[in-house]
């Protein structure tokens, strides 16, 4: 096995996996929020247990997003830079939207929830 085929078998996981977790961050977000506006408006416990089981799930998919999503930023730029010059206009803005939109909900649901809790 040569140098080139590992880092292909090492770009292929990155990206497979990667791939996975920014759109679960981005629906479990909507689900946490309808979870926890049900939760208020009705004033059940079930639904908000379920919005803080979700909320965990959310923080460690999150958290692979993160160590998927660097290392292949990296690699695009570093091993693949033909490939990133010649698609960079087609490939860039769809990689920076994912960047602004995964990083707007992390930042989003945090206080989100820390309101609600007090309005329970």
């Amino acid at each position: 096995m040569d140098a080139m085929l590992l880092h292909r078998i090492h770009f292929a996981f990155t990206i497979v996996y990667h791939y996975l977790f920014p759109q679960l961050t981005m629906g479990l977000a909507l689900l946490i929020v309808v979870l926890k506006t049900i939760a208020i408006r009705h004033r059940d416990e079930r639904y908000n247990q379920a919005a803080r089981f979700w909320g965990k799930i959310f923080a460690i998919n999150f958290l692979f997003g993160v160590v998927t999503g660097i290392p292949m930023e990296f690699q695009f730029g570093t091993n693949w830079s033909q490939f990133a010059r010649t698609t960079g206009g087609v490939i860039g803005q769809p990689l920076a939207m994912e960047g602004v939109f995964s990083f707007f909900l992390q930042s989003a649901i945090p206080p989100y929830w820390q309101c609600m809790e007090t309005e329970n």
